[in-house]
Order: structure tokens, then C-alpha cells, then sequence
């Protein structure tokens, strides 16, 4: 048993020390959108309007078969929060309640995916595909205006579901561009605590964030 588990630790380090590995910074402006789910017959609670955000990060990739990737890193990833909230049968809201709200909250992000990569479609050129998933850690949140209240508190940790498709242009050696687009799809409620302030919801609302990247880059 001892010989079998050390001939697939030495086969391990085998594969790494001969593994491609590299590292790259990805600056991808992107838009922030949100998907509510409100269960309550009397109230209305619906994300607003996209936002323009700009997130920031340290790509790694691990190649470990031709054309094959696993890809990592980390990046500070920004999101909008952002709701209208209104009575069903048109009446005004309680007082206190703000008809729309607005809260900046800012994660970090370590992206776990497949990049697949087709072969040269022009010299030193490719395509490549992405799929994974994305967890993440809030480092900051506040609310646009000190009178948006109804959010207390979010939630530490969010997660979302990736897709992404891009071009690869070898320009040197060892370094490379990169560009094309990326879908996130938010897993977890971002709401954690509500200050319901008069509100008096039948069921707390929740919100996901949808992220849609434009995804550029130098890998080297």
C-alpha cells in the first residue's frame, strides 16, 4: 500500500514539475444586474437597472493535458445591489420605507474553472472555452445613501456559476493577450439581515447578482 500511495505522490510531482503554468492580470469592465424573488401578495420588490462596475484580478493557469486548463487566481469583484420596492394595489409605502434603494458591496473572488482550448485557428491564435464556479468572500458593503436602511446586513460568503468564451494571441515567448466575455450567474441570496422598518414582508425577499464581463488581459 505504501509503495502504491508514494508511485502516485512521485507521479503527482512528475505531472506538476512538468505542468504549463501561467500566471497573468485580467481588468474586465462589466455589468451588474440582479434577480429578486419576493413571495407576498401586497408587495412588489424588483431589481433596478443595470450598473457599470470594473473588476480587477490575478489570473493562474494550470495546464495539465494539451489544450486543457484548470484555471484560478483571485480578483476583486464589485456588484450592485440594487431593488424598487412599491405596494401591489398602487397605495403609498409605510413611512420610513424607501421606494428604491441602492448599496455598494465589493467581494473577493477565486475563480475554479476548465479552460479549453481549440487548436491554432491562426498562427500563435485560439479559442478558448470556460466553465466553472466562482466563491467569494464580502470585504465591504454600504449602502449609495446613509437613508438606504431595509438592508442590515449580507451575506460573508456568495458564490456563481461561470461561463465564458474568449481568443488567445500568443505575442511573445512566454506572453500572451487575452480577450472575450464572461457570464456569472450569483448562487446565494445576498441578503442576510432586513431592517423590515414598517415594511412587514409575508416572506424576506431574496437577491442574486448576474455578471456579464468584457474580459481582457496579458498572461505571461
Amino acid at each position: 500500500m505504501r509503495k502504491i500511495v508514494l508511485l502516485v505522490l512521485s507521479l503527482f510531482v512528475f505531472s506538476f514539475s512538468n505542468a504549463q503554468l501561467q500566471l497573468g492580470l485580467k481588468f474586465s469592465p462589466q455589468m451588474s444586474m440582479g434577480r429578486t424573488l419576493l413571495t407576498d401578495n401586497t408587495r412588489d420588490f424588483e431589481a433596478d437597472d443595470p450598473g457599470f462596475k470594473f473588476a480587477l484580478g490575478l489570473m493562474v493557469d494550470y495546464g495539465f493535458a494539451e489544450n486543457y486548463f484548470f484555471s484560478t487566481g483571485i480578483s476583486f469583484m464589485p456588484k450592485r445591489v440594487a431593488f424598487l420596492i412599491s405596494n401591489e394595489d398602487g397605495s403609498s409605502l409605510p413611512a420610513g420605507v424607501n421606494p428604491f434603494e441602492d448599496y455598494n458591496v465589493q467581494y473577493l473572488q477565486v475563480p475554479l474553472s476548465l479552460k479549453l482550448y481549440t487548436n491554432e485557428i491562426q498562427p500563435d491564435m485560439k479559442i478558448f472555452f470556460q466553465v466553472g464556479a466562482a466563491p467569494e468572500v464580502k470585504i465591504y458593503d454600504q449602502p449609495v445613501d446613509e437613508d438606504y436602511n431595509l438592508v442590515e446586513d449580507f451575506q460573508f460568503i456568495d458564490a456563481a456559476a461561470i461561463l465564458g468564451v474568449g481568443l488567445e494571441i500568443k505575442v511573445g515567448l512566454n506572453t500572451a493577450l487575452m480577450g472575450g466575455f464572461s457570464y456569472q450567474r450569483g448562487l446565494v441570496n445576498q441578503l442576510r439581515t432586513l431592517n423590515n422598518n414598517g415594511i412587514n414582508f409575508q416572506e424576506d425577499p431574496s437577491y442574486r447578482n448576474t455578471i456579464v464581463s468584457l474580459d481582457l488581459g496579458i498572461k505571461f
